[in-house]
Protein backbone atom coordinates (compact mmCIF):
# COMPACT_ATOMS: atom_id res chain seq x y z
CA UNK A 1 0.00 0.00 0.00
CA UNK A 2 1.36 3.44 -0.97
CA UNK A 3 1.72 6.37 1.41
CA UNK A 4 -1.13 8.05 -0.46
CA UNK A 5 -3.37 5.04 0.13
CA UNK A 6 -2.51 5.08 3.85
CA UNK A 7 -3.45 8.77 4.02
CA UNK A 8 -6.74 8.06 2.28
CA UNK A 9 -7.50 5.17 4.63
CA UNK A 10 -7.04 7.50 7.60
CA UNK A 11 -9.24 10.11 5.87
CA UNK A 12 -11.97 7.47 5.69
CA UNK A 13 -11.61 6.55 9.37
CA UNK A 14 -11.68 10.20 10.45
CA UNK A 15 -14.77 10.89 8.34
CA UNK A 16 -16.60 7.82 9.68
CA UNK A 17 -15.72 8.79 13.26
CA UNK A 18 -17.88 11.91 12.88
CA UNK A 19 -20.91 9.95 11.58
CA UNK A 20 -23.05 8.01 14.04
CA UNK A 21 -25.20 6.35 11.41
CA UNK A 22 -22.49 5.50 8.88
CA UNK A 23 -21.94 6.50 5.27
CA UNK A 24 -22.34 4.89 1.87
CA UNK A 25 -19.23 4.31 -0.23
CA UNK A 26 -20.44 6.85 -2.78
CA UNK A 27 -20.83 9.53 -0.10
CA UNK A 28 -17.39 8.72 1.30
CA UNK A 29 -15.90 9.06 -2.16
CA UNK A 30 -17.66 12.36 -2.80
CA UNK A 31 -16.63 13.89 0.53
CA UNK A 32 -12.99 12.88 0.08
CA UNK A 33 -12.70 13.59 -3.64
CA UNK A 34 -12.00 9.95 -4.51
CA UNK A 35 -13.19 7.72 -7.31
CA UNK A 36 -15.90 5.41 -6.02
CA UNK A 37 -13.84 2.35 -6.98
CA UNK A 38 -10.87 3.64 -4.98
CA UNK A 39 -13.04 4.38 -1.94
CA UNK A 40 -14.66 0.94 -2.22
CA UNK A 41 -11.29 -0.82 -2.38
CA UNK A 42 -9.99 1.02 0.70
CA UNK A 43 -13.18 0.47 2.68
CA UNK A 44 -13.19 -3.25 1.89
CA UNK A 45 -9.55 -3.50 2.98
CA UNK A 46 -10.38 -1.77 6.29
CA UNK A 47 -13.44 -4.01 6.71
CA UNK A 48 -11.36 -7.16 6.31
CA UNK A 49 -9.21 -6.01 9.24
CA UNK A 50 -12.27 -5.09 11.32
CA UNK A 51 -11.61 -1.33 11.35
CA UNK A 52 -14.89 -0.57 9.59
CA UNK A 53 -18.06 -2.61 9.30
CA UNK A 54 -21.04 -2.63 6.94
CA UNK A 55 -24.61 -2.51 8.15
CA UNK A 56 -26.31 -5.20 6.05
CA UNK A 57 -29.72 -3.52 6.39
CA UNK A 58 -28.66 -0.07 5.14
CA UNK A 59 -25.42 -0.81 3.28
CA UNK A 60 -23.73 2.00 5.21
CA UNK A 61 -20.23 1.76 6.68
CA UNK A 62 -19.20 2.81 10.19
CA UNK A 63 -16.20 2.33 12.48
CA UNK A 64 -15.66 -1.33 13.35
CA UNK A 65 -15.02 -3.07 16.64
CA UNK A 66 -11.31 -3.56 15.97
CA UNK A 67 -10.78 0.19 15.96
CA UNK A 68 -12.73 0.51 19.20
CA UNK A 69 -10.69 -2.31 20.78
CA UNK A 70 -7.42 -0.55 20.01
CA UNK A 71 -8.62 2.74 21.45
CA UNK A 72 -10.11 1.00 24.47
CA UNK A 73 -6.81 -0.72 25.28
CA UNK A 74 -5.01 2.62 25.11
CA UNK A 75 -7.60 4.30 27.34
CA UNK A 76 -7.33 1.47 29.88
CA UNK A 77 -3.58 2.08 30.18
CA UNK A 78 -4.14 5.82 30.50
CA UNK A 79 -6.68 5.32 33.30
CA UNK A 80 -4.40 2.88 35.09
CA UNK A 81 -1.51 5.34 34.93
CA UNK A 82 -3.64 8.16 36.31
CA UNK A 83 -4.84 6.01 39.22
CA UNK A 84 -1.34 4.67 39.92
CA UNK A 85 0.57 7.95 39.87
CA UNK A 86 -0.03 9.10 43.51
CA UNK A 87 1.08 5.76 44.96
CA UNK A 88 4.05 5.59 42.59
CA UNK A 89 5.30 9.05 43.57
CA UNK A 90 4.92 8.17 47.23
CA UNK A 91 6.79 4.88 46.71
CA UNK A 92 9.67 6.66 44.94
CA UNK A 93 9.97 9.22 47.72
CA UNK A 94 9.80 6.67 50.54
CA UNK A 95 12.22 4.21 48.95
CA UNK A 96 14.51 6.68 47.20
CA UNK A 97 14.35 4.56 44.04
CA UNK A 98 12.67 4.59 40.64
CA UNK A 99 9.19 3.06 40.58
CA UNK A 100 7.90 1.33 37.46
CA UNK A 101 4.45 0.29 36.30
CA UNK A 102 4.09 -2.41 33.67
CA UNK A 103 1.49 -4.60 31.98
CA UNK A 104 1.57 -7.96 30.26
CA UNK A 105 1.53 -8.22 26.48
CA UNK A 106 1.80 -11.71 25.00
CA UNK A 107 4.76 -13.20 26.89
CA UNK A 108 6.55 -9.97 27.77
CA UNK A 109 6.47 -7.14 30.28
CA UNK A 110 5.77 -3.69 28.80
CA UNK A 111 6.70 -0.60 30.83
CA UNK A 112 3.89 1.98 30.78
CA UNK A 113 5.01 4.49 33.42
CA UNK A 114 7.74 5.44 35.89
CA UNK A 115 8.37 7.89 38.73
CA UNK A 116 11.73 8.91 40.12
CA UNK A 117 13.13 10.44 43.27
CA UNK A 118 16.31 12.48 43.52
CA UNK A 119 19.32 10.24 42.97
CA UNK A 120 17.26 7.25 41.84
CA UNK A 121 18.26 4.79 39.15
CA UNK A 122 17.40 6.11 35.67
CA UNK A 123 18.59 3.29 33.46
CA UNK A 124 15.12 1.86 32.76
CA UNK A 125 13.34 5.07 31.99
CA UNK A 126 12.07 4.29 28.47
CA UNK A 127 8.29 3.89 28.45
CA UNK A 128 7.21 1.17 26.03
CA UNK A 129 10.33 -0.94 26.54
CA UNK A 130 9.82 -4.70 26.83
CA UNK A 131 11.41 -7.18 29.21
CA UNK A 132 11.20 -10.93 29.91
CA UNK A 133 8.64 -12.40 32.31
CA UNK A 134 10.89 -14.93 34.00
CA UNK A 135 13.84 -12.78 35.12
CA UNK A 136 12.28 -9.45 36.12
CA UNK A 137 10.44 -8.56 39.31
CA UNK A 138 7.67 -7.01 37.22
CA UNK A 139 7.25 -10.16 35.16
CA UNK A 140 7.20 -12.38 38.21
CA UNK A 141 4.68 -10.06 39.89
CA UNK A 142 2.37 -10.41 36.88
CA UNK A 143 2.70 -14.18 37.23
CA UNK A 144 2.54 -14.63 41.01
CA UNK A 145 -1.10 -13.49 41.21
CA UNK A 146 -2.11 -16.17 38.72
CA UNK A 147 -2.68 -19.86 39.37
CA UNK A 148 0.03 -22.37 38.55
CA UNK A 149 -2.06 -23.56 35.60
CA UNK A 150 -2.30 -20.01 34.22
CA UNK A 151 1.44 -19.51 34.68
CA UNK A 152 2.18 -22.79 32.91
CA UNK A 153 0.09 -21.67 29.94
CA UNK A 154 1.69 -18.21 29.82
CA UNK A 155 5.29 -19.40 29.86
CA UNK A 156 4.69 -22.34 27.55
CA UNK A 157 7.24 -22.20 24.75
CA UNK A 158 9.42 -19.58 26.43
CA UNK A 159 13.17 -19.92 26.07
CA UNK A 160 14.85 -19.26 29.41
CA UNK A 161 17.84 -17.38 28.05
CA UNK A 162 20.57 -16.52 30.56
CA UNK A 163 20.98 -12.75 30.94
CA UNK A 164 23.34 -13.21 33.89
CA UNK A 165 24.64 -16.10 35.97
CA UNK A 166 21.66 -15.51 38.33
CA UNK A 167 18.94 -15.89 35.68
CA UNK A 168 16.37 -18.63 36.27
CA UNK A 169 17.01 -21.32 33.70
CA UNK A 170 13.84 -23.41 33.67
CA UNK A 171 10.10 -23.41 34.25
CA UNK A 172 10.62 -25.50 37.39
CA UNK A 173 12.96 -22.85 38.87
CA UNK A 174 10.43 -20.14 38.00
CA UNK A 175 7.55 -22.00 39.64
CA UNK A 176 9.60 -22.44 42.84
CA UNK A 177 10.50 -18.75 42.79
CA UNK A 178 6.84 -17.78 42.39
CA UNK A 179 5.81 -19.94 45.36
CA UNK A 180 8.34 -18.12 47.55
CA UNK A 181 7.13 -14.79 46.17
CA UNK A 182 3.51 -15.58 47.10
CA UNK A 183 4.60 -16.44 50.65
CA UNK A 184 6.40 -13.13 51.22
CA UNK A 185 4.03 -10.99 49.10
CA UNK A 186 6.55 -9.53 46.64
CA UNK A 187 8.96 -10.65 43.92
CA UNK A 188 12.71 -10.29 43.58
CA UNK A 189 15.08 -9.80 40.69
CA UNK A 190 18.52 -10.16 42.28
CA UNK A 191 20.70 -9.32 39.29
CA UNK A 192 18.82 -11.83 37.14
CA UNK A 193 18.12 -9.52 34.23
CA UNK A 194 21.17 -7.28 34.56
CA UNK A 195 24.27 -7.42 36.71
CA UNK A 196 24.49 -4.93 39.61
CA UNK A 197 20.77 -4.11 39.36
CA UNK A 198 18.16 -5.35 41.84
CA UNK A 199 14.37 -4.97 41.69
CA UNK A 200 11.37 -5.76 43.87
CA UNK A 201 7.82 -6.06 42.52
CA UNK A 202 4.20 -6.70 43.45
CA UNK A 203 1.00 -7.26 41.46
CA UNK A 204 -1.72 -4.65 40.96
CA UNK A 205 -5.12 -6.37 41.08
CA UNK A 206 -8.35 -5.19 39.46
CA UNK A 207 -11.98 -5.57 40.59
CA UNK A 208 -11.86 -9.27 39.63
CA UNK A 209 -8.73 -9.82 41.76
CA UNK A 210 -6.91 -10.36 38.46
CA UNK A 211 -3.42 -8.91 37.82
CA UNK A 212 -4.00 -5.77 35.75
CA UNK A 213 -0.40 -4.59 36.11
CA UNK A 214 2.73 -4.85 38.23
CA UNK A 215 4.64 -2.29 40.27
CA UNK A 216 8.35 -2.35 41.09
CA UNK A 217 11.33 -0.40 42.34
CA UNK A 218 14.84 -0.72 40.88
CA UNK A 219 18.26 0.34 42.10
CA UNK A 220 21.92 -0.48 41.99
CA UNK A 221 22.49 -3.70 43.94
CA UNK A 222 24.37 -1.99 46.78
CA UNK A 223 21.36 0.28 47.38
CA UNK A 224 19.05 -2.70 47.84
CA UNK A 225 21.07 -4.86 50.28
CA UNK A 226 19.80 -8.19 51.59
CA UNK A 227 19.21 -6.72 55.03
CA UNK A 228 16.65 -4.22 53.68
CA UNK A 229 14.81 -6.35 51.12
CA UNK A 230 11.91 -7.11 53.46
CA UNK A 231 11.55 -3.41 54.28
CA UNK A 232 11.49 -2.38 50.62
CA UNK A 233 9.29 -5.32 49.73
CA UNK A 234 6.69 -4.14 52.24
CA UNK A 235 6.76 -0.65 50.68
CA UNK A 236 6.22 -2.01 47.16
CA UNK A 237 3.47 -4.35 48.29
CA UNK A 238 1.67 -1.55 50.16
CA UNK A 239 1.85 0.78 47.15
CA UNK A 240 0.57 -1.97 44.82
CA UNK A 241 -2.33 -2.63 47.20
CA UNK A 242 -3.15 1.09 47.23
CA UNK A 243 -3.32 1.17 43.43
CA UNK A 244 -5.36 -2.03 43.41
CA UNK A 245 -7.99 -0.47 45.68
CA UNK A 246 -8.11 2.63 43.49
CA UNK A 247 -9.07 0.52 40.45
CA UNK A 248 -11.74 -1.49 42.25
CA UNK A 249 -10.02 -4.37 44.03
CA UNK A 250 -11.65 -5.63 47.23
CA UNK A 251 -10.89 -8.58 49.50
CA UNK A 252 -14.30 -9.95 48.50
CA UNK A 253 -13.15 -10.03 44.87
CA UNK A 254 -10.15 -12.08 45.94
CA UNK A 255 -12.40 -14.52 47.84
CA UNK A 256 -14.70 -14.86 44.83
CA UNK A 257 -11.76 -15.65 42.52
CA UNK A 258 -10.72 -18.48 44.80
Amino acid sequence: MSVQSVDRAFDILELLSAQNNGLAVGVLAGNLGLHKSTASRLVQSLARRGYVERDNATGLYRLGLRFVELVGSHLDDLELRVEARPAMYQLSERSGHTAFLATLQAQEVVYIDKTESFGSLRRYSIIGARAPLYCTSLGKALLMARSDAEVEALVSGLTFSAHTSNTLRSKAELMNDLRRSRERGYTLDLEENELRVRCLGAPVLDYRAYPAAALSISAQADRLPDARLAEYGALVRSAAEQISRSIGYTTRANENRR
